[in-house]
């Protein structure tokens, strides 16, 4: 027996059927849960097994493809990894797929159907009956016992021995979608260990099935009538192995990552519109590969990840066309990364990205190995080669002059440069001093800005895509994205620190080739990034940019879009189109990808301080995060990565309301008891010193927004145009001009509520005001489960929310 399921394994569950003149089996280990009212139950005669990990089957266009042949060897089926692709030409890498054939070890599988459970579901995903097994041994008989139906679904898990799944019960589909497998249990299986295999689930998902009586037998079959008895369920996991060998003149290996890897596994996938999955608004993670010698020109890696099915792209005509240009976003890659010998920072950037077919396809499934072997071999720089980008970095304030006036946050498109002096502000067009950091700093102490850092940066599409303000130099040198320099004299400024106005700039510049996204630099009193935080700023980087003077509504072109709310409030000035840090602005029309409405989120915002912290960025609806300052990253939340682009940045918190230098000092910490009493935060007649917003602009007044609330706390008001859908939209469209006028899409993206949690993730939504109500603050409240839609002027001033710019000046 034992030598039959090394190849295909099968288990014959007993058939038995409840209904009139059919006999029943004892061996049932726990009763199913009861019908729908009038629907009769059989027991269907089913035949269980695993399939196949090979690529024996491709799937286009979700169809299988049957391979031309199978590999032998001893006279024995062998395993083809995946399918033969290995470019031509003169390239910069070599790059093979199937560098051979695996044979299958008795390891490869589990020794029985660990916890198998079976869930029957009707069309809409709600759940009719099912059972859970335990442990199945081979051979033994069971009641499978469904729901007549004549279309329904199937979920079947094997959920292993270990607790990477938790039982699906009675929940409907959707929300059996939403759970996560605990990864960490998959990631420590050895497939080579006897037993190990044990512990991986293996799930088949039947999407329409027919389950009847048919001549006195119960049988399943698809709607069109034909059936195959074998269900073959499928490991959870993909394999992923690389091998390498890296020989370029003058350059080393140093780094091995496997980048937009999906952070969880889910047991049944939910596929886009497009048949993509998972989505890209889930947590994706990089996992850095360790090697024997960081050095190492020799290796091989590998591992368990989930599946990532990203679909095709015609312009991948070949294997070098297979770029980040021509990658569907969060496709996932191999990048090798490798130093010059005699200056490391110059690099070697190398992308090998992976599919199952031809170079079109970048789709990884699970039950699939993916077999790698990447061969180096070029001399000089392979210009040519568009999968490998050259790497010479140059200081950050290196043919910058592009001098800008200093704000609190700084708008620059990917690729720009800018520089500002640090000790000044713009207010209402003009140039002052930032009187708070010379009365921390005096012009006469020895103390000041020593030196500058990047805090933190945002990856384009949430956790997939290069990160926006670039990958530093190493960690002790940003000087390629951050640089100051004195600009009286040529002192070192780690010895002649700079306290004053036009003493000193701090040079900038992001990365190219991105979408955009954010990033907060910081200067130090302290040489190299060490001391105190003196001010930070934020660096959103993006290619919108309204003009900053001028009273009219600007509807095109989409990066100058600007807005007035003047329905019954003639006298505002223009507003932003989008949140400050969002990526998008929608008008008039809710957009369809939860990708697109997550980057409509702009950053939450303490009211009175200057300090972005990190909005929601998913797809579901999530009452609470209660887990938002955890060191690895909560679910539902957008996280920020440090200076190399992979580092997790912590949600820090922290109780207490602390003087205001003591905030700046930690731009990072939200603070659970806030209060914005000192100075007066955001609530003077002209743009304060902690002003968030971009020069020219500032936070609205509480009179600003009031457009938004024509109808009062009532969520029948006119102001909303997707009334009846905006639960499922994910957000509102609100008018804002006129009733029936143009609306403008506000994400409900949740808000800090507590140094612990961030709450009301997909119902609520909010916009700041720069008006203080004795220790609250003012703003534009939307809360869809209490019907709540007002501006409130009884808002802690600890919770963070959203806020929208409006222009300083006509």
């Amino acid at each position: 027996m034992k030598r039959i399921f090394k190849r295909n394994i099968y288990l014959l569950l007993g058939l038995t059927v409840l209904c009139s003149g059919i006999i029943g089996c004892n061996d049932r280990i726990d009763d199913p849960v009861p019908p729908v009212s009038g629907q009769e139950l059989v027991t269907v005669p089913l035949s269980f097994g695993f399939a196949e990990e090979s690529i024996g089957e491709l799937y286009r266009n979700g169809s299988p493809q049957r391979l031309a042949a199978t590999a032998r060897r001893n006279g024995s089926p062998q395993r083809l990894a995946a399918t033969a692709r290995v470019e031509g030409g003169s390239t910069a890498f070599n790059a093979s797929l199937l560098p051979g054939v695996i044979t299958r070890a008795s390891t490869d599988v589990p020794d029985y159907l660990y916890n198998l459970e079976i869930r029957q579901y009707d069309v809409n995903g709600n759940h009719l009956t099912g059972n859970d097994y335990g442990t199945v041994n081979i051979g033994t008989s069971l009641d499978v016992t469904l729901q007549a139906s004549d279309d329904c679904q199937l979920v079947l898990v094997a959920r292993g021995n270990g607790p990477a799944v938790t039982a699906l019960g009675t929940k409907t589909l959707e929300q059996v979608q939403s759970m996560i497998v605990n990864s960490s249990v998959i990631n420590a299986i050895d497939p080579s260990a006897t037993g190990s295999m044990n512990a991986m689930p293996y799930v088949l998902h039947l999407k329409h099935v027919k389950v009847a009586v048919v001549n006195g037998k119960a049988i399943i079959q698809s709607p069109d009538g034909s059936y195959d008895m074998r269900l073959m369920l499928k490991r959870l996991a993909t394999r992923l192995t690389v091998t390498w060998d890296y020989s370029v003149t003058d350059y080393k290996l140093k780094q091995l990552l496997i980048q937009s890897v999906p952070l969880n596994y889910t047991i049944v996938d939910r596929p886009e519109t497009d048949g993509t999955y998972p989505s890209i608004v889930s947590q994706f993670t990089t996992l850095e590969i360790p090697v024997a010698d960081a050095n190492a020109a020799h290796g091989s890696y590998s591992c368990w990840i989930p599946a990532n099915v990203r679909g095709e792209s015609a312009a991948a005509t070949t294997e070098t066309q297979r770029t980040k240009a021509n990658a569907p976003v969060g496709s996932t890659f191999f990048n090798f990364v490798a130093v010059n010998t005699t200056d490391g920072k110059k690099k070697l950037d190398y992308r090998v990205y992976i599919g199952s077919g031809p170079s079109t396809d970048f789709n990884m499934y699970r039950n699939k190995d993916y077999a790698y072997t990447v061969n180096f071999a070029h001399v000089g720089i392979p210009t040519g080669d568009n999968r490998v980008t050259y790497i010479d970095p140059i200081p950050a304030s290196e043919n910058n002059d592009n001098l800008v006036p200093t704000a609190n946050c700084f708008m620059v498109e990917p690729g720009g440069s800018f520089c500002f002096d640090p000790f000044a502000f713009q207010q209402n067009g003009t140039e002052i001093t930032n009187s708070q950091m010379m009365s921390w700093y005096p012009s006469t102490a020895s103390t000041g800005i020593k030196s500058v850092r990047l805090l933190w940066q945002t990856r384009e599409n949430g956790d997939v895509g290069d990160p926006v303000m670039g990958i530093a130099n190493s960690d002790d040198d940003h000087t390629n994205i951050v640089d100051i320099k004195r600009t009286i004299d040529n002192s070192d400024i780690n010895t002649v620190p700079a306290n004053g106005k036009g003493q000193c700039r701090i040079y900038c510049r992001v990365a190219a080739n991105t979408t955009g996204g954010n990033g907060v630099i910081a200067a130090y009193d302290g040489p190299n990034g060490t001391g105190n935080i003196v001010w930070s700023w934020h660096v959103w980087v993006t290619d919108y940019k309204p003009d900053t003077r001028g009273g009219e509504q600007v509807l095109e072109p989409v990066n100058k879009r600007k807005l007035l709310f003047s329905w019954n409030n003639a006298s505002v000035l223009p507003m932003m189109d989008r949140s400050l840090g969002a990526m998008a602005g929608y008008l008039d029309e809710v957009p369809e990808a939860y990708v697109d409405k997550s980057k409509a989120n702009g950053f939450h915002y303490q009211w009175g301080r200057k300090d972005p912290f990190p909005s929601s960025y998913t797809a579901k609806k999530i009452t609470e995060v209660n887990n938002k300052t955890s060191s690895t990253p909560p679910e539902g939340m957008l996280n920020r990565y440090g200076a190399d682009g992979i580092t997790y940045i912590v949600n820090s918190s922290r109780s207490g309301n602390p003087g205001l230098q003591e905030s700046c000092r930690n731009p990072l910490l939200y603070y659970g008891g806030w209060r914005g009493e000192s100075p007066k935060g955001w609530d003077e007649t002209n743009k304060t010193l902690s002003d968030p917003c971009p020069v020219g602009w500032r936070v609205p007044s509480k009179d600003d927004l009031n457009a938004l609330v024509q109808g009062g706390s009532s969520l029948s008001s006119t102001n909303i145009k997707n009334k009846t859908t905006m639960i499922d939209d994910g957000g509102c469209l609100l008018f804002f001009d006129r009733k029936d006028g143009h609306s403008v899409f506000l994400r409900f993206s949740g808000y800090d509520r507590s140094t612990s949690t961030f709450d009301f993730i997909g119902t609520f939504a909010g916009l700041y005001s720069r008006n203080k109500n004795g220790n609250n603050g003012w703003m534009f409240w939307f809360l869809t489960g209490s019907s709540e839609y007002m501006i409130r002027g009884d808002i802690a001033s600890s919770d963070a929310h959203q806020l929208r710019c409006i222009q300083e000046q006509k």
